[in-house]
């Protein structure tokens, strides 16, 4: 069921699709994806736009959350200690680490695939909700 889940927001989220990002692995709770850092997403200091480390912690949030039951993100707190250059790799993951009936608080954090250095991470919170399956 939950490879369901997983499939249809991956298939409906355009910033996966914009930012080239590529599931490493996903199951029930958990997320883990990645994106190469191109020209088009560097800031004016010539370094991974932090909008680029927060759109994978983003996704891979989404994805970990919505394996489980459709929820929004409704609070996300983060640091960004570093960030990276242009041909690396951002690593982002997603753990849900508290699920209740109204709420999920979820653990995010963003790496270099190149030196292995923690670039980013926080926490998360979502909220279930009952999904509209028509398109608007």
């Amino acid at each position: 069921m939950f490879e369901r889940r997983i499939q249809r927001i991956i298939e409906g989220d355009r910033l996966f699709h914009l930012y080239g990002m590529e599931l490493i692995e996903a199951h029930a709770g958990y997320a883990k994806l990645k994106a190469k850092v191109k020209e088009e997403f560097l800031n004016a200091h010539s370094i991974a736009h932090g909008a680029m480390i927060f759109a994978l912690l983003d996704v891979a949030f989404a994805i970990s959350v919505n394996s489980l039951e459709d929820a929004v993100g409704v609070q996300f707190s983060f640091n960004i200690f570093r960030s990276t250059n242009l041909g690396d790799t951002i690593i982002a993951e997603s753990r849900v680490i508290h699920k209740g009936r109204r709420s999920m608080v979820v653990e995010v954090k963003a790496e270099s695939e190149s030196t292995g250095k923690l670039l980013a991470k926080g926490t998360a919170t979502a909220l279930p909700f009952t999904a509209s399956r028509e398109k608007q």
